[in-house]
C-alpha cells in the first residue's frame, strides 16, 4: 500500500514526509538522514539548501544538528535511546554469531527499533533470518531451539520481555521478495534498516535486487544498501542448495501442527516466508501516518507559515511477537 500522496511530492513536501514518518516513533532526523530517508530522489546538495529554506522560514525546526517538527524532547529521547541500544547489540551480535554457525542458517539481521539505534530499555531484540534455498522450517526450528537452550527466546504471549530474542521473521533464500501484498512505505523502511550481523552479506544483497521495488519509495537509501558491499548475483549456486527432503517436510508438518494447535499466530505468505505478527503493524502505521498527513495539510491551508498541530506518535514496543 502506497499512500497517494507519496506518489507526487515536491522536495518540500518529501521532507516534510520523512520527518512525519519518523516523528511517529519519536526520532528526529539529520540532514544525511533525511536524505537517505526521502521518498524522492534528489542530491544530497539540494535537500540541505531547502532544509535551510525551511528553517528559516519556521517550518520546520533545527535544533543541534537534528530537524524535527514539533517537540525538541524527541532529542534527549533519541541520544538516550541510542545508547541503550549500543549496549543491547553486543547481546544481538553475540547471539546472532551463534545461530550464523547453524547449518541452514544463511544470514542473521537485526531489525526493528534496534536496527534504526532507537531501542528502549525494555524492548527485545528482533531478528530477521535469511535460510538457505529449501531449509525455512529446518532453519526455523534450529534457530528456536538454539534460543531456548541459551534462555534468549521471547515466547508467545510473554509481556516482559527486555532483550529477549524475538525471531519474527523467516524467509528462504530461494525466495527473498517481499509478497505483493507486503509492499508499501512500512516495508520498506524495515527492509532498508535491517542491520546484518552474521552469514554471508551477499543473501542481503540479493534480498535488495530480488525486492527492487524498494527504490520506488526510498529511492536514496536503496540505492545506497545496494552499493554499500559487493553482491554475487547467482549466489544461489548448486554449493548452496540443501534438498528439501523427508527432515525439511518433517519439520514443516510438525511446527504447523504446533502452531494449530497451539493457537499461534504462523502468517505465511507462500511455503518459503514465514511472519510471526498477530497485528498488522504495517496498516497501524501507515493509517497513523496518513492521519498525520492530513493534519499537516490541513494546518497549511489554515496557516501557510506555520504548524500548529499535535502529531500523533506510536509506540510498537507492546506488540506480541513470536
Amino acid at each position: 500500500m502506497k499512500p497517494s500522496f507519496l506518489s507526487s511530492l515536491n522536495l518540500e513536501e518529501a521532507i516534510f514526509a520523512a520527518l512525519l514518518y519518523s516523528d511517529l516513533f519519536s526520532y528526529p532526523l539529520k540532514d544525511q538522514e533525511i536524505w537517505f530517508w526521502l521518498p524522492k530522489k534528489a542530491s544530497f546538495k539540494t535537500v540541505k539548501r531547502t532544509l535551510n529554506q525551511l528553517v528559516g522560514e519556521g517550518k520546520i525546526k533545527h535544533k543541534d544538528s537534528f530537524y524535527f517538527l514539533d517537540c525538541p524532547q524527541i532529542i534527549a529521547r533519541r541520544r538516550k535511546r541510542e545508547k541503550i541500544s549500543q549496549k543491547k547489540l553486543i547481546l544481538a551480535e553475540k547471539v546472532s554469531k551463534k545461530l550464523g554457525l547453524l547449518p541452514w542458517v544463511g544470514l542473521v539481521a537485526v531489525s526493528g527499533n534496534l536496527a534504526l539505534g532507537a531501542a528502549g530499555e525494555d524492548d527485545d531484540i528482533d531478528l530477521v533470518i535469511i535460510t538457505l534455498p529449501g531449509a525455512l522450517f529446518r532453519g526455523r526450528l534450529a534457530s528456536v531451539l538454539l534460543t531456548e537452550i541459551l534462555g534468549l527466546r521471547r515466547r508467545p504471549g510473554q509481556k516482559i520481555a527486555a532483550d529477549k530474542i524475538c525471531l519474527n521473521l523467516f524467509l528462504a533464500a530461494n525466495n527473498l521478495k517481499m509478497p505483493t501484498s507486503r509492499q508499501d512505505f512500512y516495508t520498506a523502511h524495515e527492509a532498508l534498516q535491517l542491520l546484518p550481523v552474521a552469514g554471508d552479506g551477499c543473501f542481503y544483497q540479493q534480498f535488495l535486487l530480488d525486492n527492487n521495488w524498494l527504490a520506488n519509495y526510498l529511492p536514496q537509501a536503496y540505492g545506497q544498501r545496494l552499493n554499500k558491499k559487493p553482491w554475487l548475483k547467482d549466489f544461489v549456486s548448486q554449493s548452496h542448495q540443501k534438498r528439501s527432503g523427508f527432515l525439511e517436510k518433517l519439520a514443516k508438518v510438525g511446527q504447523q501442527t504446533y502452531s494449530k494447535c497451539h493457537h499461534r499466530f504462523l502468517i505465511k505468505d507462500n511455503s518459503e516466508q514465514l511472519f510471526f505478527h498477530p497485528q498488522d503493524q504495517r496498516k497501524i502505521v501507515l493509517d497513523r501516518f496518513e492521519k498525520n498527513w492530513q493534519k499537516l495539510t490541513t494546518s497549511w491551508e489554515r496557516d501557510p507559515g506555520s504548524i500548529r498541530i499535535t502529531l500523533d506518535k506510536i509506540a510498537l514496543d507492546d506488540y506480541y511477537k513470536e
